[in-house]
């Protein structure tokens, strides 16, 4: 994931040696010369860092110094992004001034250029340059460190490329996996039914199908450890299949080579052993002889483990297969859809987990044998819990069984019942393996995108466009440059590439986030409890989890090894708070949390992590009726969640001050009755959701100045653009980039001329409310709002219960979730 932070720096590098700010700063202190060596060192290890971040989860050397340089990375991120917030306070005020339409002068020209002088100077007056001098002074120390880090890359070269060369495959991956066709059929259940519709797939028509038909694939997908091979072992030894075809039994695995699979084939097909095949025949020859053995044969090809999405992979082999029999048939099991997909399956089966009772019966047969019936008897209560945590996974209640068969003391049974998954060292070895092999199988930011998910609590309904304004706050889609449409789309791939390999579970039916143009579905998802227990593993230290406790005023954030905390999730049961100090929390970046009260804990919190770039609290316990000033301390934050905040009346001056902020989330705060005119200075801000302010009556004009808005969700507009001071339907011409509206217009009529200036084609959503006397309704009122070409549109006549906009969570509104 390094390598991920380190191309994030190089593009903050090449955005900041344009600035004016820093050309002047490196005169004064070489900031230049020590950014070029910042990019130089990290040049010279970017080659390194795929390896070191699959080596690091078995060498405790290489995890060392992988989490140095990850640790420095982080704060030279910290540090840079520091520098361009500086340069965005300076510029705030100023930037919607260089967009107002102006009348031009005779000495427009020249006093432009004296503007721009007088900014200038004004940016470097000592003030400001003693600031600028102190985050240099920081950059360059952060770059020292670096560089004695970078120093040490040698070492880990050597033992890196060592390890290569003796494996023949990716570092810190485990040995290639290999499977066979025999299975002990005693020990599996709950598979009957899946298990006889295969066996009905494959045999179905495989008597009647004519020759040159195409050869059937069936696959099936599920994540590791559900069961997948043993289903397809199941199958391949049932006698109905045995003696309807030829069978053959590969496991593909994620390093294959046709080659390799050719001479497995023949070992089947010939009776002889893989390793007897010669080892230097042309791959011609080998297929050669397949064709040869199949010719005519109706065969049934398993596929176990298969990766690669692309069929022609297999290269020949998918020419010589077709000399089979009508009716052959070829069963894949993969982890991943797009796996199945691209093998062209006729048939896909998605493999669901086992009951809590199955996961029970998996465990006892092995955590019992050979116990006397007193014993099964007093230890099955605690089993059975036991048997809970293997979420659905045989491969998690046997690891867990051989586990408590050597455990004699139910004090024993209890204290693996307390236990987190992710501590086990059995687990790690048994259980984690499959899980890791898909991890590596990951492209760079899109393992960083996944280990971020840690942070959601287990069972937490996620809602994808939710977890990608995440991913942006967080930078891990890469810098905003203003193409909101192409990081969301991003976001959206990533995602996409997550749910096929089975880390995400779909929790409903999708809904539409864009217009077909735009492509991807939303979906409201959840991550499996093993995968959770998996990325706590992969990320211990840097992402924490805590229940607030009784009496804990204070928290002490861990730290392993040279990991330091990041991101904290705090929750609470019932009548416990937020702890009123956090020590250690200076690093961290996000916080999320149920449990905050009081203003003195926020107070804290602002001061202690100033360095937060996503803040998402549920505010309903929350005792005060504003926001601590020192929210202005939080300069890098990217994205504030207060819903809920029943009790908030004023918003703080502190929020305009946020300058990098791009998601502001007010849901639910039914107290706040204005927002600020300073919001104007949010020149970042994409989303802003007002939803279910019940006593907002307006928005101020300032809004339509926030130009880079894409989702504007609860707008209250006046469109007989009456009052001078509130935004009137005219202030939405400037918001071009708008892709989702939800607003309730309000006055008597519909002011024309001003509707007229409004023209966002990119709308393609719009949520209407009517309020007061306006006689237009439906289409009518999109026509008198120059909107009648926006795709999807609803329209509402009267106020919902819970305020304008039904916290019911509209399915036509991607923003739901919010």
């Amino acid at each position: 994931m390094a390598d991920a932070v380190v191309s994030t720096i190089v593009q903050q590098v090449s955005t900041l040696i344009s600035e004016t700010a820093f050309v002047v700063v490196s005169l004064l202190w070489n900031v230049e010369g020590e950014v070029e060596k910042l990019s130089n060192s990290f040049s010279s290890i970017k080659a390194l860092l795929e390896d070191a971040d699959e080596k690091q989860i078995s060498n405790k050397a290489v995890k060392l110094w992988f989490d140095r340089l990850k640790e420095e990375s982080l704060d030279m991120e910290d540090a840079l992004d520091e520098w361009k917030t500086v340069l965005l306070h300076e510029d705030a005020l100023d930037e919607w001034k260089t967009v107002l339409p102006h009348r031009p002068t005779a000495g427009a020209e020249e006093a432009s250029l004296q503007r721009k002088v007088s900014l200038f100077l004004h940016r470097f007056s000592f003030n400001r340059v003693r600031r600028y001098y102190r985050i240099a002074r920081n950059i360059m120390e952060i770059n020292g460190r670096l560089d004695e880090i970078a120093k040490e890359k040698d070492r880990y070269v050597h033992l890196l490329l060592t390890d290569r060369a003796t494996s023949g495959r990716p570092v810190g991956s485990t040995n290639p996996r290999e499977t066979a066709s025999f299975i002990d059929e005693s020990g599996m259940v709950g598979r009957d039914e899946v298990k006889k519709e295969i066996i009905s797939h494959l045999l179905c028509g495989s008597s009647t199908e004519e020759e040159g038909s195409s050869i059937q694939t069936i696959s099936i997908v599920g994540i590791g450890g559900i069961g997948k091979t043993a289903l397809a072992q199941l199958v391949y030894n049932h006698e109905d299949v045995k003696q309807h075809f030829t069978r053959i039994w590969t496991c593909v695995s994620d390093t294959f080579t046709v080659k390799e699979i050719a001479k497995a084939m023949i070992a089947e097909l010939e009776s002889t052993k893989k390793a007897e095949v010669e080892p230097n025949v042309p791959l011609n020859a080998l297929l050669t002889r397949i064709e040869s053995s199949i010719r005519g044969k109706k065969y049934l090809l398993i596929l176990d483990d298969v990766w690669t999405n692309d069929k022609e992979d297999f290269g020949g082999l998918n020419v010589i297969l077709k000399s089979g029999a009508p009716g052959s048939r070829i069963l894949v099991t993969t982890r991943d859809h797009a796996v199945a997909r691209g093998m062209e399956s006729s048939h896909i089966i998605p493999l669901k987990e086992l009951s809590e009772e199955l996961c029970w019966s998996i465990l006892k047969k092995k955590a019992l044998r050979r116990r006397d019936k007193e014993t099964c008897e007093d230890f099955e209560a605690v089993g059975r819990q036991i048997a809970g945590k293997c979420k659905g996974l045989p491969l998690v209640a046997k690891t867990l069984g051989g586990l408590l068969q050597v455990k004699d003391a139910k004090k024993q049974w209890l204290e693996v019942l307390n236990s987190e998954l992710w501590g086990m060292e059995i687990v790690h070895k048994e259980v984690f393996v499959p899980l890791l092999l898909s991890y590596y199988d990951l492209p760079s930011p899109i393992k960083e995108c996944l280990a971020y998910c840690a942070v959601f609590a287990k069972d937490k309904r996620i809602y994808t466009c939710h977890l990608i304004a995440h991913w942006r706050a967080q930078g891990f889609l890469g810098l905003d440059d203003g193409d909101d449409a192409s990081l969301e789309l991003k976001g959206v791939e990533y995602f996409k590439c997550l749910m096929a390999r089975s880390f995400f579970q779909d929790d409903c039916r999708p809904y539409l986030f864009y217009s077909d143009r735009h492509g991807p579905y939303h979906f409201k998802c959840k991550m499996h409890d093993l995968v959770h227990d998996f990325l706590l593993f992969l990320t211990k230290g840097e992402f924490m989890t805590e229940i607030v406790k009784i009496g804990d005023k204070s928290l002490k954030l861990n730290s392993e090894g040279d990991k330091t905390c990041r991101h904290l999730t705090l929750m609470a049961d019932s009548g416990l708070h937020f702890p009123e100090s956090i020590s250690d929390a200076e690093k961290l970046r996000t916080v999320v949390s149920d449990a905050v009260t009081s203003e003195k804990a926020l107070c804290n919190l602002f001061n202690q992590a100033s360095r937060l770039r996503l803040l998402e609290l549920d505010m309903q316990k929350y005792e005060g009726s504003t926001i601590p000033e020192d929210l202005a301390n939080l300069l890098h934050l990217r994205y504030l969640n207060l819903a809920h905040c029943y009790n908030l009346k004023r918003l703080p001056k502190a929020l305009c001050r946020l300058y990098n902020l791009q998601f502001l989330d007010l849901y639910s705060c039914f107290e706040v009755k204005q927002l600020p005119t300073e919001i104007e200075n949010l020149v970042n801000l994409k989303l802003l959701r007002t939803t279910a302010c019940l006593n907002l009556t307006c928005y101020p004009k300032e809004v339509g100045r926030l130009t880079r808005l894409t989702q504007l969700i609860g707008l209250i507009v006046r469109v007989d653009c009456d009052d001078p001071n509130e935004f009137s339907i005219g202030d939405l011409k400037n918001l071009e980039l708008l892709v989702v509206l939800s607003m309730k217009i309000v006055g008597n009529r519909i002011n024309r001329s001003e509707s007229r200036k409004v023209n966002l084609q990119k709308l393609e959503e719009v949520k209407i409310l009517k309020a007061g006397t306006i006689a237009e309704a439906g289409d009518a009122i999109l026509e008198s709002l120059n909107m009648s070409y926006v795709p999807r549109w609803s329209f509402e006549e009267d106020y919902y219960m819970h305020g304008p906009f039904s916290s019911s969570r509209n399915e036509c509104f991607c923003y739901g979730f919010f």
